[in-house]
């Protein structure tokens, strides 16, 4: 290990100890994360949502539609109004996501062979609740209806078998991969919480590297290391790159060991895409601060570029499903290629056959750093010319 690379890592650490706080803080924020997403997301899904039931009906078959969605478990009953106008201003003050309307005679339609028809309502002012509640009202409506045509069979004097047969013809085995209880964790936190810690990552590395420039201390620093510009930022970036990867480490020995998440495949690979991310966000700060002199404006591009590498991940709108030049670009975040091999490595147990891409993509940052360098040595160049034409000497012709 050469002096250059010794001194500038020393000077680093120096720093380090007299400026602890936007480490301390980064670190605190992203426990909190955790903390908050795992406890707010217990129950892997939201449960006892407020629905509310209009019953015009008042019948022994409107009765037991309300006993039903009162037995199902992720919405509850919290009110039974007369009329869809209560019904309506109570979700207008967003006390119930969602309500079903039974509509008057519903039971003597039924039993005169009519097809009444019951009506659902849902806010999606709130995307999930209001998705969650439609889902499952939704699907005691079904259920009822099922339940009602099998009652009218049986009266019919059809025996059992034939009325399950006409019922559900076909019948649906399914096997949910990698998620049997369908809980929202592994879905969301595998990929928000690393994505946080990229965010982090990028706009820390960005302030870093513009800070020397902004400090006018970038002579100081490419002296210490010599002028290799290659040394000098290696350095610097060193101890964050260890202490965040041991961060993302420790993050997922919590999601996958303590919280339970699928891990089919090595955790030692997932754990070294972890260390791959934050590589790669360093490169892109690096880049992003060599190529934009302005240090608040570096850190604004990296803020809109890490906020949009959760959108084009993949993991809550299926990267398949863009339009094609949306789908080119998602290629352009670490966190995309973090998602694709945690898919492949976590959830399928795949081997590298299968994510050698997403280890090509994050080279490929990597290569995106070293421009980021080149730009710099460029500027400690220019910076270098200025310095010695300001201090070099002034010739004098003494006659």
């Amino acid at each position: 290990m050469n002096a250059s690379f010794v001194n500038t890592w020393r000077r680093e650490l120096r720093y380090l100890a007299r400026r602890p706080r936007y480490v301390v803080l980064l670190t605190l924020g992203l426990a909190f994360s955790y903390l908050f997403f795992l406890t707010l997301m217990t129950e892997g899904q939201p449960a006892k949502l407020p629905v509310a039931i209009v019953d015009q009906d008042g019948s022994y078959l409107s009765r037991r539609l309300c006993h039903e969605i009162e037995a199902t478990q992720g919405v509850h009953v919290v009110a039974v109004y007369q009329n869809h106008a209560q019904a309506r201003a109570a979700m207008q003050r967003q006390e119930i996501f969602a309500f079903y309307e039974i509509p008057k005679d519903i039971y003597a339609d039924v039993l005169a062979f009519k097809a009444p028809k019951v009506s659902l309502y849902a806010s999606n002012a709130y995307l999930m609740p209001g998705s969650f509640s439609y889902k499952s009202l939704a699907t005691i409506g079904k259920l009822a209806a099922a339940a009602v045509q099998r009652e009218v069979l049986r009266k019919k004097g059809y025996p059992e078998k034939q009325v399950m047969g006409i019922i559900q013809p076909v019948e649906l085995d399914t096997h949910t991969i990698s998620n049997a209880e369908t809980s929202y964790m592994p879905y969301v936190l595998t990929t928000v919480l690393p994505g946080i810690l990229g965010v982090m990552v990028l706009l820390f590395t960005i302030y870093l590297v513009s800070d020397e420039r902004k400090r006018r201390t970038m002579a100081d620093w490419m002296r210490t290391a010599q002028g290799n510009v290659t040394a000098a930022v290696v350095a610097k970036l060193l101890p964050y790159t260890l202490w965040f990867s041991l961060l993302g480490i420790l993050g997922n020995i919590i999601l996958f060991r303590y919280a339970h998440f699928t891990l089919l495949g090595s955790s030692v690979m997932l754990s070294l895409m972890v260390v791959l991310m934050v590589l790669s966000q360093q490169a892109m700060g690096v880049f992003l601060a060599s190529l934009i002199p302005e240090q608040h404006l570096a850190i604004s591009v990296g803020a809109i570029y890490g906020m949009l590498s959760f959108t084009m991940s993949g993991f809550s709108y299926p990267a398949t499903n863009m339009p094609p030049f949306l789908q080119s670009v998602s290629y352009l975040f670490p966190l995309r290629h973090y998602y694709l091999s945690y898919v492949d490595i976590a959830l399928y147990g795949n081997g590298i056959a299968y994510y050698w891409t997403s280890l090509l993509g994050f080279m490929v940052f990597l290569l995106l750093g070293m421009v980021g360098i080149v730009l710099l040595s460029r500027e400690t160049r220019r910076l270098r010319v200025s310095v010695s034409q300001e201090v070099s000497p002034v010739n004098v012709d003494v006659q």
